[in-house]
């Protein structure tokens, strides 16, 4: 008999017997350094596990339906500089 199977994979406490063969000096050793399970590590244990799908679906919701980013501020448009600037305008001759 191994300890896992007699430990309460909550709490790490002894799990009750089925009967009185299942009494050994090792499941005693036990019982004395671990103590009994409370019991009730059972529904905790489907509570945590219920938490946990909850979170995960409400990350996937998240995932699923991403925010819109915002959008960023309009680039300035540069202004061309002018040819020729301080000089008088060209006259064309035909």
């Amino acid at each position: 008999m191994g300890n896992q199977s007699v430990l309460c994979p909550m709490c790490r406490g002894v799990l009750p017997a089925s009967g009185k063969e299942s009494y050994t000096a090792s499941r005693g050793r036990l019982i004395v350094t671990n103590g009994y399970c409370s019991g009730g590590c059972a529904e905790a244990v489907g509570q945590a596990q219920r938490v946990t799908r909850q979170q995960a679906q409400e990350v996937t919701q998240q995932v699923a339906r991403p925010r819109p980013a915002p959008s960023p501020a309009p680039a300035p448009v540069p202004v061309p500089a002018a040819a020729g600037a301080g000089r008088a305008p060209l006259r064309v001759v035909r």
